[in-house]
C-alpha cells in the first residue's frame, strides 16, 4: 500500500498525556494502517525537553498542578484508561526506563516493544511502582521479559551507548523540531511534508493534516422523547 504519512510520536512515563496518546494510537492503529498511515513510538526524556525549551512542567506551577486534578479524570474517561494517580514519589527521573525503552527498541519486535512501552505507565501510575530505580524497573520488564532478556535490557539502558542515544534524540526534538512538551507528535502527510503536534487533544488537527477521514465530536439532536 502506498504510503499516506507517517506518525512520530515522543513519549515518557513522567507525562500521562502521553499515556492517553499511546493508548489511543495503538487502538486506531490498524485503521491508521488501512489510511497507508505508519505509527512509530519515541522515549524521549522529558526533564532535558523542558530544560533545553525553558518550558516548566506543569507539575511546578500551582495554578497548573491543581488544574491537573480535574483534568486527568476526564481524560481518563474520555480515553477509556485505567485510573492513575500521582505515586508520593512523583516525578522520577524517567532516564533509565527510557534508555531500556531505546534498547528494546533495536532488539526486539515492535508489539512486544509496544506493550512494555504502555507497561510503564501501568507500573508507575497505577501500582505505583518507582522504575527510575534499577530494581524495580526489573519487576516491570519481568511482567513481559523473562529473566535473561531483563538482565540484558537494564544493561542495555545503563550503557554509553543508550545514555548518549537519548540524550541525542531529546536534544534532536527541541533543537530540529521545536518541542517543548510530551506527548509531542511529528507528522508526515502522503505530500511528505512535516508538522509538529502537541498533546493528546490534537488528533482531529492531525486527521485533517494527514487527510483521512474521520467523525468528528457531534452534538445530538435532543431526544424529546425522554422529556
Amino acid at each position: 500500500m502506498r504510503s499516506n504519512g507517517k506518525i512520530d510520536a515522543y513519549l515518557d512515563c513522567n507525562s500521562p498525556y502521553s499515556y492517553f496518546a499511546c493508548v489511543w494510537l495503538r487502538r486506531n492503529k490498524q485503521l491508521l494502517a488501512d489510511h497507508g498511515v505508519e505509527v512509530n513510538f519515541h522515549p524521549i526524556f522529558l526533564g532535558g525537553i523542558n530544560v533545553g525549551s525553558g518550558n516548566k512542567p506543569p507539575w511546578t506551577l500551582p495554578a497548573k498542578a491543581e488544574y491537573g486534578k480535574y483534568d486527568r479524570p476526564r481524560a481518563e474517561k474520555y480515553f477509556q484508561t485505567m485510573e492513575m494517580e500521582a505515586p508520593p514519589f512523583f516525578p522520577i527521573m524517567s532516564l533509565l526506563p527510557m534508555r531500556c525503552m531505546l534498547y528494546i527498541k533495536d532488539n526486539y519486535p515492535k508489539a512486544r516493544y509496544e506493550d512494555q512501552f504502555e507497561e510503564l505507565w501501568i507500573s508507575y501510575w497505577k501500582d505505583q511502582m518507582d522504575i527510575s530505580k534499577p530494581d524495580v524497573m526489573s519487576g516491570c520488564l519481568s511482567r513481559h521479559f523473562g529473566q535473561n532478556d531483563v538482565e540484558k535490557i537494564l544493561a542495555g539502558g545503563t550503557s554509553t551507548q543508550y545514555k548518549k542515544l537519548l540524550t541525542s534524540e531529546t536534544a534532536r526534538l527541541v533543537e530540529e523540531k521545536g518541542a517543548f512538551g510530551a506527548p509531542w507528535f511529528i507528522v508526515r502527510n502522503k505530500e511528505g511534508k512535516e508538522e509538529p503536534f502537541f498533546g493528546s487533544d490534537r488528533f482531529a488537527y492531525m486527521l485533517q493534516y494527514l487527510g483521512v477521514d474521520f467523525q468528528d465530536i457531534t452534538i445530538l439532536p435532543k431526544d424529546k422523547s425522554r422529556l
